[in-house]
């Protein structure tokens, strides 16, 4: 609705300090005036669920007054209350509850990643959990699913510290989801129609704050009260004797700025250079709240986000006629519990009179004893004396009880119609209410029954579904401007609800659980065990998936393992660690720890390190090489001793040196390598280094002995030859 020349008029009359104040009053009217229908309705449904759901009129016919000008009063008659909405409430209220609602932020390029996601994530799972104990969604949901609305807010505030020991930390800032009490208390732009009110240029909410509470937050501010701030649902008076009422004026004003694209590509925004290419005028939001009573803005700042922080939960939205109107389980189901407190009513009524039918009598019979007949349904006299004539003369028979059999096989059918009627209005049989049916025997049809039940109600949690979308949206547009300082401490949750802290805007490294900060230096050294993580850059995305609670998954693992194993208890030895560490009781991982130990050797955990037995085998492997070096050490030695004899002395001699320093060669080679492999093992192992230095001393030790063996065998045969030469006796030619 835009606004009109005689507001525009009326707005440039009034001084810039009021000017707030007066626009606000003309938006508020709109805003109540578009709302009225729907505000009643809703009064009425929350009114109906508290137990208010007899017809004024006619609750004052059944408690003996004249609730129909010009009737005369009747005598008391039943007026029950058999609430029947209620459970039906709960139960897509319950629903929403036991859901486990997880925002999830995904990267949308602009250098994001998955990484800087899962911290946005992370971090809006700490904002969720922190407003647990307050439970503003399920409220609002709650709200949503009796008469068709709810709100929640996002709202910031300085994190608590000690002004005593001054630090950065005093300037940080947390954001906080809050749950808004009454829906009513929220007027909204009647032009927006998105289901999630994101379109809506501005809303008003009010809050009644005590009168100490008012002159310590506004000192010297004006005690005002003007009635035409009150709406259906939201009548209390602005000023009373305790409270005086404030109302938060948020809007939306757009700043147009130029932005700017030269040949090259580069963007700018601002005065366009010379050679600009192209260039376009953007409207930027921005969000402002003004906190005003009924007269004055008393104060007023400016928000970070683009949106206005109140995100509603619908329940179902119709438009009849241009006009949108939205509704909860109570409207559908009004009149069928109206329906129920009738009949039920009226079935104790007709029961509880059945034996007191009334007395057919004669003008005049019971004239002067009037007071003994009023009373005769409720004494036993011994006798009512009445006149045998009426006024007339005429001789008539004594009074007489008019008896009639009460209806109540009809009554029951009824009854049970009006039930049925709670049930086809809300969508909830009774397989969805804790309610079974002999001819559903098989669990499987209770829970095909029990699925069509929830399918009925499933817009409640597709409606909150979309509402954290949009509330998720604005925490990422958020947590960039509210986390800025570079080495903030910042806690966040992961899907098991375990709280992990990483600091924001430097580097950091996790020890022992801890973020530590990381210089430049050490960073360089620490290459790849180094955290960083920078929240302004990049652009994500929102989506919301909706199933169970991890606590809720971990249960129903832990059951279903335990009746795996009930069934098959040999299985104990290939998950029994598993089983055991999804259990809460107290000592239950030391259990899975052991567990863990005794799997078989394919099962065990692979780790980088060797197992203590896998050390073992390899010193043994080791050994056995060794050994097997030493035979084929003695094997060459015989092959070359029988060549020595068999061979020149020249060739011989050239021959054993030859062969006698490859040999060495590869033997100093081998020991080397080995040696080497041995003290890198021992080095990467840090175990078993005596055994390991052991067979080492013993494979040197007998390369030493080979040497000097074969160094010997070589002077022999020398000799030997030398002998033969020079020695030989006469005659003989060697």
């Amino acid at each position: 609705m835009a606004t009109t020349d005689r507001e525009t008029d009326e707005l440039a009359r009034e001084p810039a300090d009021t000017r707030v104040v007066v626009e606000a009053r003309q938006r508020w009217q709109r805003a109540a005036d578009a709302s009225d229908a729907q505000r009643r309705s809703i009064l009425e449904a929350k009114q109906f669920r508290a137990g208010d759901q007899w017809p004024p009129e006619i609750k004052i016919q059944r408690a003996g007054g004249s609730g129909i000008s010009g009737q005369a009063p009747q005598p008391p008659r039943p007026c029950l209350t058999i609430d029947r909405l209620s459970q039906p409430v709960r139960t897509v209220s319950n629903a929403i509850r036991s859901a486990n609602f997880s925002i999830t932020v995904v990267p949308n390029g602009h250098g994001a990643d998955e990484a800087t996601a899962a911290i946005f994530k992370g971090i809006i799972r700490s904002i969720q959990s922190q407003a647990r104990a307050a439970g503003p969604i399920e409220w609002a949901a709650d709200s949503a699913a009796e008469a068709g609305l709810g709100w929640f807010r996002l709202r910031t505030r300085y994190v608590p510290a000690d002004p005593a020991q001054p630090g950065p930390e005093l300037f940080d800032q947390e954001i906080l989801v809050e749950r808004i009490l009454n829906p009513l208390t929220v007027y909204v732009d009647p032009t927006a129609t998105l289901p999630t009110r994101s379109d809506a240029q501005w809303l008003f909410v009010t809050e009644d704050v005590s009168r100490d509470e008012f002159q310590r937050r506004f000192p010297g501010a004006e005690v005002a009260s003007l009635d035409e701030f009150e709406a259906i649902g939201d009548l209390k008076s602005w000023v009373t004797e305790d409270t005086i009422r404030i109302a938060e004026y948020w809007r939306i004003d757009y700043e147009s700025v130029c932005v700017w694209q030269l040949a090259d590509g580069s963007v700018g925004q601002g005065d366009p250079p010379d050679d600009v290419q192209q260039q376009r005028e953007v409207q930027v939001p921005r969000v402002r709240c003004s906190i005003i009573d009924a007269v004055e803005e008393l104060a007023a700042y400016d928000w970070l986000g683009s949106h206005i922080p109140l995100i509603p939960i619908l329940g179902e939205e119709l438009n009849v006629d241009g006009a949108v109107i939205l509704r909860g389980v109570i409207q559908e189901g009004m009149d069928a519990q109206r329906m129920v407190n009738y009949m039920y009513s009226a079935a104790i009524e007709t029961v509880a009179l059945a034996p007191k039918a009334p007395l057919l009598v004669a003008e005049g019979q019971l004239e002067g004893y009037e007071q003994l007949w009023q009373q005769a349904n409720r004494y036993n006299y011994s006798y009512l004396p009445y006149k045998p004539t009426s006024l007339s003369g005429q001789p008539v028979p004594p009074p007489q009880r008019q008896t009639a059999e009460p209806p109540i096989d009809a009554m029951v059918l009824m009854l049970a119609k009006s039930e049925d009627a709670i049930k086809a209005t809300t969508g909830l049989w009774d397989p969805s209410l804790g309610n079974t049916s002999p001819r559903e025997r098989s669990g499987r049809a209770i829970r095909f029954l029990q699925q069509q039940g929830e399918l009925g109600s499933s817009n409640y949690l597709d409606n909150v579904s979309r509402a954290l979308v949009y509330a998720g949206e604005q925490l990422v547009e958020l947590i960039p401007k509210i986390y800025t300082r570079p080495g903030r401490l910042v806690e966040i949750l992961g899907a098991d609800d375990l709280p992990q802290g990483i600091l924001l805007g430097q580097p950091f490294t996790t020890q022992q659980g801890q973020p530590v900060p990381v210089s430049p230096e050490q960073q360089a050294m620490r290459q790849g065990l180094v955290q960083f993580y920078d929240l302004s850059k990049g652009r994500y995305s929102v989506t919301v998936d909706v199933g169970k609670a991890y606590a809720t998954k971990r249960d129903e693992a832990a059951s279903l393992l335990g009746d795996m194993l009930s069934q098959n208890p040999q299985l104990l030895q290939v998950f029994g660690d598993i089983f055991f560490s999804d259990l809460d009781f107290e000592g239950a991982q030391e259990i899975a720890s052991r567990m863990r130990k005794m799997l078989p050797p394919q099962l065990q955990p692979q780790s980088d390190q060797p197992s203590p037995e896998q050390q073992q085998a390899q010193i043994t492997q080791l050994q056995q090489a060794a050994q097997a070096m030493s035979q084929q050490l003695q094997q060459q030695q015989q092959v070359i001793q029988a060549k020595e004899i068999e061979s020149q002395r020249d060739l011989q001699k050239a021959q054993i040196d030859q062969q006698t320093k490859l040999e060495i060669a590869k033997i100093q080679a081998g020991a080397t390598i080995e040696a080497a492999d041995i003290k890198a093992q021992i080095q990467q192992q840090g175990l078993v280094l005596e055994q390991i230095r052991t067979v080492l001393e013993a494979a040197q030790e007998e390369r030493l002995q080979t040497q000097a063996q074969l160094h010997e065998t070589a002077m022999q045969a020398r000799d030997h030859a030398h002998e033969t030469v020079h020695g030989a006796p006469a005659g003989v030619i060697p």
